[in-house]
């Protein structure tokens, strides 16, 4: 057995040899910031002041999972804030959505920030539908919020119930 600096060239040899044959993925991560976005809201239960389904496409400002050590509160949470642009008149003026616990693997969340400004088919800009179940604790808000991953693909998907009575179903598809 060869001992001293001719081992050592031997195994480093050896090394070089089967990492050159592990591929490696070296494309870039996704960006979190100005990704192409389709917004599909439904809400009802307003008494018409902004009862209706509302569609838009444009590009979030933010969509994804800020980490720990990026977040301003130390705490890594997913966020979507949409649009990054003047939205005009577009019939989803903003979204701005957060949540705690949709990061790492869960899919899946009960407490979450959610505001939604939508300009109406008489051109009205009604106050934002908002559902906040986080904190919890008051019995007349609920909601549950799904996110799924297909490769570069993030789509949030929400439903629940304000503390006015409104329902919201709401989909969010950033690429």
């Amino acid at each position: 057995m060869t001992r001293g600096p001719t081992r050592t060239l031997a195994i480093a040899a050896a090394f070089v040899t089967v990492a050159a044959l592990v591929p490696i993925d070296r494309s870039p991560a996704q960006s979190i910031n100005q990704r192409k976005t389709t917004v599909d809201a439904t809400i009802a239960g307003s008494h018409n002041l902004y009862d209706g389904k509302f569609v838009a496409t444009g590009t979030s400002r933010v969509c994804g999972e800020i980490p720990k050590e990026s977040s301003m509160t130390g705490t890594a949470s997913f966020v979507i804030e949409y649009p990054y642009d003047d939205p005009v008149n577009a019939p989803v003026q903003s979204i701005a959505f957060g949540s705690t616990e949709l990061v790492g693997t869960a899919r899946k969340a009960t407490l979450f920030r959610l505001s939604v400004h939508v300009r109406t088919a008489n051109g009205g800009k009604p106050h934002a539908y908002v559902l906040n179940t986080d904190p919890p604790g008051n019995p007349k808000t609920n909601g549950v919020a799904t996110l799924s991953k297909v490769k570069n693909q993030l789509t949030l998907n929400v439903r629940g119930k304000n503390e006015m009575g409104e329902t919201i179903d709401l989909t969010v598809v950033c690429n």
